[in-house]
This record gives structure tokens, sequence and C-alpha cells, in this order.
């Protein structure tokens, strides 16, 4: 069985630590994080290994870099200078960062690739719970990712091979706005409910079962199929009203509003070719 080594101890590395310990899918050696308080806090939550100040894999080890986007520069620059990187399995976490951050161990003989588990991170006794089933994307090395994609397997996730050219800004954005992005449409339409005088928990209480239903629908047909409301049957009048209220009381979710309503103009075109939006789009492109 290989050694981890995890590199950054937070919501994803001791969700995914605690995972590969539990299973038997690599015996978690030594954890690094930026304080040995955390460290030794991870290590609790995890089971299994030690913290440590720093990490000294050797070959066969696979190492983990689960720290924030903007510090993997420096983790693999730092283990490429410490350490004979030879044999070595290295991984990035980060749905947003390519390779080139790992290319300075590649250079020195590791095996190198990001494994980017599309779930959202809040709480690590909850991910771990809820964790099967969870699409883990993988780009890399082919001996990296032959270790990655069975031990992704192993832990009840489902591994993808991204190809080699799929530009992971992009693809990160798609997933903030399947995800992130939704949070904040919720919100938003919170928001329309508090304006219109209605409280919270009434709003939350009418707002849920279309939600769960629209969202079922959107995952079992897709975004067109699964289209209503007013654009889709290109009743201009009312999404002219809604405007209208929205901007009398706020800005901002006027232009929210208008923006999405441009998006869905799209979707309700290709679901139903040749229905009038022209009065939709003047409405629209006003605000």
């Amino acid at each position: 069985m290989s050694r981890l080594w995890i590199i950054g101890p937070g919501a994803v590395g001791r969700t995914l630590g605690r995972l590969f310990h539990d299973r038997g899918v690599f015996a978690v050696s030594g954890i690094v994080g930026r304080t040995r308080e955390g460290a030794e806090a991870a290590r609790a939550f995890i089971g299994g290994g030690q913290a440590a100040d720093a990490a000294t894999p050797t070959a066969g080890d696979v190492v983990m870099i689960s720290t924030r986007d903007g510090e993997i520069d420096a983790v693999a620059a730092a283990l490429a200078d410490g350490v004979d990187p030879a044999g070595l399995v290295v991984f990035h976490c980060s749905g947003a960062r390519d390779l080139a951050p790992l290319e300075p161990l590649r250079r020195r003989g590791a095996a190198v690739a990001a494994l980017h588990p599309v779930k959202a991170f809040a709480d690590p006794a909850r991910e771990v719970a809820t964790f099967d089933g969870v699409v883990c994307t993988l780009q890399g090395d082919a001996a990296a990712l032959a270790v990655l994609a069975p031990a992704v397997a192993a832990i009840g996730g489902a591994p993808v091979v991204l190809p080699q050219g799929v530009d992971r800004r992009l693809y990160h954005a798609g997933t903030v706005f399947a995800s992130n992005y939704l949070a904040a449409l919720v919100q938003a339409g919170l928001d329309a409910h508090a304006a219109a005088g209605i409280d919270g928990e009434t709003a939350l209480k009418i707002l849920s079962p279309i939600l769960r239903d629209a969202l079922g629908a959107i995952l079992d047909k897709g975004p067109v199929a699964a289209l209503t409301g007013p654009i889709a049957r290109g009743d201009a009048a009312t999404v002219a009203a809604q405007v209208e209220a929205l901007a009398a009381r706020d800005a901002g979710l006027a232009e929210l509003h208008a923006a999405l309503g441009r998006k869905t103009v799209e979707l309700a075109r290709r679901k139903t070719p040749g229905l009038a939006l022209g009065a939709v789009e003047e409405v629209l492109d006003a605000r």
C-alpha cells in the first residue's frame, strides 16, 4: 500500500484523507499544515498519519497538495527542492489550476495530475458521509492516473478523465455557475420575495418544492427541455411587469433578472424554434 502525504489539511484534504484512510486505499503518512495545531486536528479527524513540519516522501509515495489555489506553486517548488521527486505521484485538488505548478516535480521524475472532486466542501464530516457518487475529474500523466482513478473509485467517487486540452479555468467556471451561483440565484429569489413583503421562512417554503422539481427536470431532461415560464411562452407582458417591479425596488435584482432573461431567451429559441421573442428581448435590453 502506498503512503499518502497530505499538504494542506483543510476541508478537502481532511475529507479525502479520511476516505483514503478508512477505505484502506493509502496509508496516511504525514500531514503538513500552516500550523502544527491544524495538522494535529486533521490527524485526529482522519484517524491516521502524523503531523509534520515538512513533507519528506520517497519513491512510491503519493503526495496530495490540497492547499488554496494560490499556494500550489510555492508548495510544489519547495517539494521539488526538498526531496527527490523521482517515483512520486503528486497531485493537486484545484479545479481551476492546470498542471503548470507541478512542472518542477515532473521534470525531476514525478508523475503529476490534478484531481478535482466536484463537490461543495463545507463540513468534512458531512462530506465524508455524502461522498458516494461524487464525480472526481482527473487530468495528468498516465502513470499518475493509473494510481488515482482506482483510488477515487475505491472511496466511492466516480473518476472522469478530462482531455489534456481542456481549459481548466472554463471548466471550473462551469462548476461555479452550477453550484456557487445556484446559491446566489436562490438568494435572489428570496430577496425578490422579501421585496414583495414575504418573510424569509415563508419564501423558502414556497420556493423549495419548485426548486427541487426544476432541478430534477433539468438533470433528467436537460436545461432546454426542462425550461418553463414566461420567456419560454414568449410572454413579454409578464416579463415587463416583473422588470418594472424589480427596478422600482432593487436595481441590482433587476439587472440580474435581465441578464438571466437574455440567457433564457437563447434556451427558449432552442426549445421552440420560431417562437416570437422579439418583444421579450426589447424589454430585457431596455435594462
